[in-house]
């Protein structure tokens, strides 16, 4: 899995799979599929960003559960 910050709506369809992803821009990290990421970057929608430490997952999930 990979971690970008998504700065525009961004909708990607897998080929030859029933899978897509609509991903909505938001100011902290997000983690999708490699793949998607490399699409999100190619059209100028997000921006790569290293893996975050332990602790930093921590926080993101404890954020997202209130």
């Amino acid at each position: 899995m990979a971690w970008a910050v998504f700065h525009d709506e961004f909708r990607w369809d897998r080929p030859k799979s029933a899978v897509s992803f609509w991903i909505k821009p938001k100011a902290e990290q997000q983690c999708y599929p490699r793949d998607v990421i490399d699409a999100a970057i190619a059209v100028g929608k997000a921006a790569e960003h290293r893996s975050p430490t332990a602790t930093q997952k921590r926080t993101l999930k404890a954020r997202r559960a209130k």
